[in-house]
């Protein structure tokens, strides 16, 4: 009788399972995650109707500001912005992308349209991760695009919406952060998924690839130096692969961008102005900055970044990454020389600000810190699930049925733990963080009190102007403010932007 009840039990069992292999098909999986992430998003763009400039905003773009006032056409703006790169390039930082960018803040056409700084971030952020692991995973691991775009929407889901909460308002709201750090690491994505799409490419696709590359080389050499040191790494790990294997014959054309990323490395570290800068602050000599480079990533991997949603999500990457050994004839030979290079390159990132500034307390470096975590461990995780399919392989009927109950249990557990954890931390996630202040309505009143203020800047009556503090300050909008003191240089930089004598939060009686 008990051997009835197990077998008729064996037989539920799997023809439960055949029903769901059948709904949940690597297309499905995909349409499934995508609206996930899309719907994830909604709230973020949501809120930036209420977001508004502040700090290094004001003083980057008031001279573009002023001459687009004064009746100045697009191209006098952009010539401003290129003028003021090379000024800052002698005088104050060698990184000539990010000068030129932040010169260019959306506040600079017109207040009402700094709400497309979000809009343009997470765009790049989303639409270069969906690019690089397309190259990676279709045309190096040979993946279908389904089960590729799948793991792609996991990855983005991981950094969007759980980065932590002081890099959120730096690393997607403030334009200033957001450009120099997260559109920047997306030029680079670009980079590095454009060289790999030019190895694969023939004839004249390839030479659209290389010149395309070799632009966004030269772009990213003059972006922060965290992600141009990242760069210069993986460039020279490639060259080196490239001479061992003696594959330059087939693939001398990646001189090119090759070449112009290094030009603008170059060009970025000789700069006059990075020895002003140094001057001003201090930082760690080289060596000691290496080392604590090395203990900070394993400390803030342990500590800050490895959260209990991010553990959940790789793990239902797991047969995603299987699903896909199974099918490619990479080789996976040496996952313990990837893992230790995965840490060395997110390591580095580190480095620079710990040499120039000798912390790496301010939000935008954690933000970039953090993505380039989570894009180098999926890889890893990826890699050393293809070397243990390639080394044990088992049966592809268990290995499927396997795969479905993990990623089931996975998005479960995700989806109960979530709902516990929100109601105590609404904060906890990027999303429901907007949802929270946009329900309790703090981005409503902090909006309403950054728009009066505006319209007394815009005041040609008023030379001295005096403003209140703001009585709501929601987690993603606010980054700093004006204080009481007329000389403090943000004050003298909201002054500057809008043709002001002086602008000053009124003291409390």
């Amino acid at each position: 009788m008990n051997n009835s009840f197990e077998s008729k039990m064996r037989q539920s069992g799997e023809k439960w399972i055949k029903r769901i292999q059948k709904l949940l098909t690597p297309k499905r999986l995909a349409v499934f995650l995508t609206v996930v992430y899309v719907v994830s998003l909604v709230p973020l763009l949501w809120i930036a109707k209420y977001n508004y400039p502040s700090a290094d905003d004001y003083t980057n773009g008031s001279r573009c500001h002023q001459i687009w006032e004064m009746g100045g056409s697009v191209f006098r703006v952009i010539g401003e912005a290129l003028l003021r790169t090379v000024d800052e390039w002698f005088t104050w930082r060698g990184c000539y992308t990010s000068s030129f960018l932040s010169a260019l803040p959306p506040n600079i056409w017109g207040d009402n349209l700094y709400f497309l700084t979000p809009w343009l971030v997470l765009l790049m952020l989303s639409g270069s991760m969906l690019f690089l692991l397309h190259e990676i995973l279709v045309k190096v691991m040979k993946s279908d695009q389904y089960t590729s775009h799948s793991i792609s929407m996991l990855v983005l889901l991981i950094t969007v919406q759980c980065l932590y909460e002081q890099g959120r308002v730096e690393a997607f709201y403030w334009y200033s952060g957001a450009i120099n750090y997260t559109f920047v690491y997306g030029l680079s994505l670009l980079f590095y998924g454009l060289l790999i799409s030019a190895g694969y490419a023939k004839g004249k696709k390839r030479t659209v690839r290389l010149i395309l590359a070799s632009v966004l080389g030269f772009l990213t050499a003059g972006g922060n130096q965290m992600t141009m040191l990242n760069a210069a790494i993986v460039l020279l790990v490639m060259i080196g692969i490239m001479t061992y294997r003696k594959k330059w014959q087939e693939h001398l054309g990646l001189l090119l961008p090759i070449g112009s990323f290094f030009i603008g490395f170059v060009l970025a570290v000789i700069a006059p102005g990075n020895f002003v800068r140094a001057g001003a602050a201090q930082g760690m000599n080289p060596i000691k900055a290496i080392l604590v480079s090395l203990y900070g990533c394993l400390d803030l991997a342990v500590d800050e970044w490895t959260s209990w949603p991010l553990i959940v999500i790789v793990i239902a990457m797991v047969p995603l990454f299987w699903h896909i050994a199974e099918k490619s004839d990479f080789t996976f030979r040496y996952p313990m020389v990837v893992v230790f290079f995965g840490y060395g390159l997110v390591s580095a990132m580190l480095t620079p600000p710990l040499f120039a500034l000798g912390n790496i307390e301010a939000g935008r470096i954690q933000a970039l810190l953090y993505f380039m975590y989570v894009l180098v461990l999926t890889l890893c995780v990826g890699y050393i699930t293809g070397w243990a399919q390639k080394k044990y392989h088992p049966c592809s009927e268990i290995n499927e049925k396997v795969g479905i109950w993990c990623l089931l249990g996975c998005f479960a557990f995700l989806l109960f733990g979530s709902l516990i954890t929100v109601i105590p931390e609404p904060h906890y996630y990027s999303a429901t963080s907007a949802m929270t202040d946009l329900l309790n309505g703090s981005a409503g009143v902090y909006g309403a009190e950054q728009r009066g203020r505006t319209e007394l800047y815009h005041d040609r009556n008023n030379d001295m102007v005096e403003v209140d503090d703001f009585s709501a300050k929601p987690s993603l909008l606010f980054f700093s403010d004006i204080t009481a003191d007329e000389n403090d240089w943000t004050n003298k930089g909201v002054a500057r932007f809008y043709d002001l004598g002086a602008v000053v939060i009124k003291k409390n009686e």
